[in-house]
């Protein structure tokens, strides 16, 4: 990898790990609760903005994601790609919606758990590659 390639792979991550982060944020403050409201519609905007970021830095990066410089599978490609799959996933599902309906709320709890947890992998892996 050049040194030009790393810079650009460092600020990509960088990039990402914030998107991903905020994500995390948010999907780890949810909090579903039977018979208590649960405002939907004020987590959809946000999460559409990361998912808008990360699409933004898979768009502008030159390289491969699913390789490392050394030619290697590079796990973040598609842990990036799960992340943004859960966020629109979210996005669509939901869409529309004030509150979620209490039979969807069990589906609705894993998709929010699996998808903070798809954040924090994509966060924390970028983060190490930002340095």
């Amino acid at each position: 990898m050049t040194p030009a390639a790393g810079e650009d792979r460092r600020r990509f991550a960088a990039v990402v790990a914030d998107a991903a982060g905020v994500a995390a944020e948010l999907l780890g403050a949810c909090r579903l609760r039977a018979g208590e409201p649960f405002p939907i519609a004020e987590l959809l905007a946000p999460l559409a903005t990361q998912h808008r970021a990360l699409q933004e830095a898979v768009d502008g990066y030159a390289g491969p994601l699913a390789l490392d410089a050394t030619g290697r599978p590079d796990p973040l490609g598609g842990e990036l790609a799960g992340l943004m799959s859960w966020l629109q996933l979210i996005g669509v599902l939901y869409r529309g919606l004030d509150d979620i309906p209490d039979p969807m709320r069990v589906q609705a709890g894993r998709t929010f758990s699996t998808a903070h947890l798809a954040a924090r992998r994509v966060r924390d892996r970028t983060r190490r590659l930002a340095g």
